[in-house]
């Protein structure tokens, strides 16, 4: 009888604490109806809606409607996302099995363990507490983006461990994104994954030993076509194949069947997809081959690194880090108004703001990007870079940490004489401290230019860092096929890719497409 009365007793009170249909955040509820109807009752308290699962907690999915449900997955029962199973528990695959009606890999409620949460960095599944290290960071599986975490989308991934069979989990849904492959043999295959949100991918492939050269040897799609093969070298043995520079640059340019342009070099490589519409980026993993070759183009013996980078969403600011060594009593001082360029003048001086960064600005707003964040930075300690020759490039890109925009140096000047400026084409975007990290400008130029002139120069290398290439060749006339298949039908002169210094400022809608995909914006 006690019993019974302390029932009814507990059942008045909480229905005194519940004001019926219209209790506000933080009331006490005993369901849904209790609360104001843009609200929900979780806990036994009224509550906003959820619009993404983690809100609720572990152990709850959130609904179309915004409301928390709990998880009903047991340890052992099958799952599709992290919202499947109860609290305590996490959706994990199943090694490489697949569902055969989906063609997806299988997953299971496991227990979790005491390691990292969703986002942070992982080499290893181990190192996760939902048990999926995917791209180099730990990833919640999911069936939609409300399963996953703030400024994250729910998007198909292929596994590497599986052979590249797709899993769906939660991923940056704007940004770059970077991770290490490793390589223990100075040829190896290695799988890119890319996942369903990705604009761009690249491999940044490095090695130590400046006497050989690192690259790609070939490349196929996921589907399995082959999209690259490493053009010719040059004979070793009489008896090799015929293979002169012109050669090379056919096959590098495509007259054999390769979709995608790219050759071994020292030190450092990038391989970049997509390269254009003719190409376009596939769902799924790539397979490259890495190598090492030796300077005669036989097998190297240098182990290369590997960094992958993919880029989500589509990116819309393009930062510029600014690095000015010595430029003390320089001989075109007149255009810099008689003082020394350095971090401090370029700040305010009008000729750098307006004549130089302006215009730059000016050449990507056509492709939507705006100019972002823009530093300045002195380089007092490296006299033997100030004036650089172009073999020692490297040591002065590798100076540029930051990952994300593009690294800017300005040297009194480079040689060979005549040289106006460097960049990589395209460049490690989305990496910083290499030794292609950047692009040089020789301030000598403005002996015979002007800062107009000088922001061209500076715009077109940009262009080429972020994967643009000359939309026509010098040599176009003797060899029809050297030119940028995405602008095949535009030689115009006034393109801000015309192999020639004196070309415009313009963008065709392909290198606009092209700009807005590469990983040093965000």
């Amino acid at each position: 009888m006690l019993r019974g009365s302390l029932s009814v007793l507990t059942a008045l009170v909480a229905l005194a604490g519940c004001p019926g249909g219209d209790a506000g955040i933080g009331d006490a509820c005993g369901g849904n109806d209790d609360c104001d109807g843009t609200l929900q009752c979780l806990n036994h308290q009224c509550a906003r809606r959820c619009v993404r699962a983690p809100e609720c907690g572990d152990g709850f999915a959130c609904d179309e409607h915004g409301f928390c449900q709990p998880a009903l997955g047991q340890a052992g029962d099958a799952c599709t996302s992290e919202v499947d199973c109860t609290a305590g528990l996490s959706c994990q695959l199943d090694g490489a099995s697949v569902d055969e009606t989906t063609g997806r890999l299988l997953a299971s409620c496991t227990a979790q363990s005491q390691s990292h949460p969703a986002g942070h960095e992982c080499d290893d599944d181990a190192e996760c507490t939902n048990g999926t290290c995917a791209l180099g960071q730990c990833v919640d599986l999911c069936q939609q983006t409300r399963d996953c975490g703030p400024d994250t989308s729910c998007m198909t991934i292929p596994r590497v461990l599986a052979n590249g069979a797709p899993f769906a989990g939660c991923l940056p849904s704007q940004g770059s994104v970077t991770w290490s492959i490793p390589v223990i043999s100075p040829s190896a295959e290695v799988l890119l994954p890319v996942p369903a949100g990705a604009r761009s991918a690249e491999l940044v492939m490095s090695i130590d030993d400046p006497s050989q050269k690192v690259g790609a040897a070939s490349v196929l799609s996921p589907a399995g076509v082959r999209l690259y093969t490493r053009p010719c070298s040059p004979p070793i043995l009489p008896t090799d194949p015929r293979c002169d520079p012109s050669d090379i640059l056919d096959q590098y340019f495509g007259s054999f069947g390769n979709k995608l342009r790219h050759l071994p070099a020292v030190d450092q490589s990038v391989l970049a997809l997509p390269q254009g519409s003719t190409t376009p980026i596939e769902l799924g993993a790539y397979r490259v081959q890495v190598s090492s070759f030796r300077s005669n183009g036989a097998p190297g013996s240098a182990v290369p690194r590997v960094t992958a980078v993919v880029q989500l969403g589509a990116g819309t600011i393009l930062d510029l880090h600014f690095y000015f060594l010595n430029l003390e009593d320089h001989a075109c001082a007149a255009l810099t108004g008689n003082a020394k360029l350095d971090a401090h003048s370029a700040r305010a001086a009008p000729f750098f703001q307006y004549d130089y960064l302006h215009k730059i600005g000016s050449v990507f707003d056509q492709a939507s990007v705006k100019i972002g964040t823009v530093t300045f930075d002195d380089i007092p300690d490296h006299p033997e870079l100030d004036g650089l020759d172009v073999a020692n490039v490297g040591s002065l890109l590798a100076l540029g940490a930051p990952a994300g925009g593009i690294n800017v140096f300005f040297v009194r000047s480079l040689s060979p004489v005549g040289l106006q400026a460097f960049g990589p084409n395209p460049g490690p975007a989305g990496v910083g401290g290499t030794r292609q990290s950047g692009i040089v400008i020789a301030l000598d130029t403005l002996c015979y230019r002007d800062w107009i002139s000088l922001a061209k120069l500076t715009a077109h290398e940009i262009g080429r860092y972020m994967g643009l290439y000359h939309n026509v060749e010098l040599e176009t006339a003797q060899h029809p096929t050297w030119r940028d298949p995405i602008d095949d039908s535009d030689d115009s002169s006034d393109n801000l890719m015309y192999f020639s210094e004196l070309g415009g400022m313009t963008l065709s809608p392909g290198q606009r497409d092209v700009l807005t995909r590469s990983s040093v914006l965000r």
